[in-house]
């Protein structure tokens, strides 16, 4: 599978799932941080054990049968806005002739229902193949165009997919399966892991006929497996470009501004390397989370985080966010005559083998990444300075960045020259 995320373009998860969320300073990885990842609940992970202990596989019945299913029961749409105007429009053809350029299209079947799906971009999945990891869901109903809600995945390792007429929507840290239902949103099963401060996970699991609460630790964590596992087995929805070209607006390419050599080889191996398989942007701003240095053996210098790329547009004055991804992990570095180079990088599984790979790849690291690694408040803290300290060796007018469902983030003052110290 591509080592892809998007990050805060759109970590939400917004359909049946109730979760709005998307990655950025807004309470996001992601309902916050990725929507389902770090999902509210009624139960804390306390009450769910507690809960769970007296449930038993044989006592749930998680199956969906359409005959006796009333959707219901379980299923209230939320109050969500299509970005779509479809007044007018009589088709899903007429929608698709109103859309701008940069976004994306699909004809797909899910559930009973033949869909059109719109998304806020699209990127190359594989050569000549485009995906999305957003869309707003349109249905016919009553003859006419209806939008019914909007699905956004954790990023660009998991692309919106299909199989058997159900729909995927996950990321790193969790997994929902969709289906339709007599013009109704269905979420069949739900799974993610939660960490806490000390990175003790936490699974969980539902479906459209039980509860969180209704699984203990080892099915919920059982059924997570299971449920990325599928992932072997679907198809990657193939979108359409709309127009095939991104902001007319330039800005220059991203080049670290600061005093020291060690972190413009650093980050010029992550637009080179991390952003390769990303295109139609106007320029890529990378944003590590460093967590820890190790300057131990001058032959290998192992710089520990969670290092982010973000893509962006330029539109008018703010820098919209169209793609990105995190890649956690560790980049060993050597000292050379000439400053420095990149030697090699290790990076954390997806799904199912991102804990097991992380602790291998962090060791002793690993509490410390799980807290401020994947903290969204630091990310976003370090990502504004990065853009600001962007604007102002560049001398643009750029006033904020802004990710897709999101209000702009105005940018700090710059502080180039104290952003990192100096290594020796």
């Amino acid at each position: 599978m591509k080592k892809k995320m998007l990050s805060s373009i759109a970590m939400c998860l917004s359909m049946a799932l109730v979760l709005p969320g998307c990655s950025g300073s807004k309470g996001q990885e992601d309902a916050s941080v990725l929507a389902s990842e770090n999902a509210v609940t009624d139960n804390s992970a306390e009450d769910k054990n507690s809960s769970a202990s007296d449930a038993t596989n044989e006592t749930v019945d998680s199956s969906y049968d359409p005959s006796s299913f009333n959707v219901s029961d379980v299923y209230e749409a939320p109050s969500q806005e299509s970005s779509v105007d479809i007044s007018g429009c009589d088709t899903f053809t007429q929608i698709v002739d109103k859309l701008e350029d940069g976004k994306g299209y699909a004809n797909v079947t899910i559930g009973d229902a033949d869909v059109l799906l719109v998304s806020s971009g699209t990127y190359e999945w594989e050569e000549g193949i485009y995906a999305a990891i957003d869309a707003d869901i349109f249905i016919y109903k009553d003859g006419a165009p209806q939008y019914l809600g909007s699905v956004c995945a954790g990023g660009t390792a998991y692309p919106l997919e299909v199989a058997d007429g159900n729909l995927y929507v996950g990321g790193n840290h969790f997994m929902t399966k969709y289906t339709i239902d007599s013009e109704n949103m269905v979420e069949l099963e739900e799974a993610y892991v939660s960490y806490d401060t000390d990175g003790n996970d936490t699974y969980y699991y539902k479906t459209c006929n039980s509860q969180f609460e209704d699984y203990d630790e080892e099915t919920a964590k059982s059924r997570f497996d299971e449920l990325f596992a599928e992932l072997d087995n679907v198809e990657v929805i193939e979108f359409q470009p709309v127009g095939g070209a991104s902001s007319s607006s330039q800005v220059p390419a991203y080049e670290y501004p600061g005093p020291e050599l060690f972190y413009t080889v650093l980050y010029d191996y992550m637009i080179d390397e991390l952003s390769k398989n990303y295109s139609d942007y106007d320029v890529c701003i990378p944003c590590p989370v460093i967590i820890s240095e190790d300057e131990s053996d001058k032959d290998d210098i192992k710089v520990y985080g969670n290092f982010w790329i973000f893509n962006y547009n330029l539109n008018g004055d703010v820098l919209e966010c169209t793609s990105g991804g995190s890649y956690p992990g560790c980049i060993h570095l050597k000292s050379t005559d000439e400053g420095y180079e990149v030697i090699s990088m290790d990076i954390v599984e997806d799904g199912a083998d991102f804990d097991e790979s992380a602790k291998k790849i962090f060791g002793d690291l690993y509490d410390t990444f799980i807290k401020d690694g994947e903290d969204e408040n630091v990310r976003e803290e370090i990502r504004a300075q990065i853009i600001a300290n962007y604007v102002a060796a560049n001398g643009l007018n750029i006033t904020s960045y802004q990710d897709y469902g999101w209000d702009p983030v105005a940018l700090p003052e710059e502080n180039i020259d104290s952003f990192y110290s100096t290594l020796d």
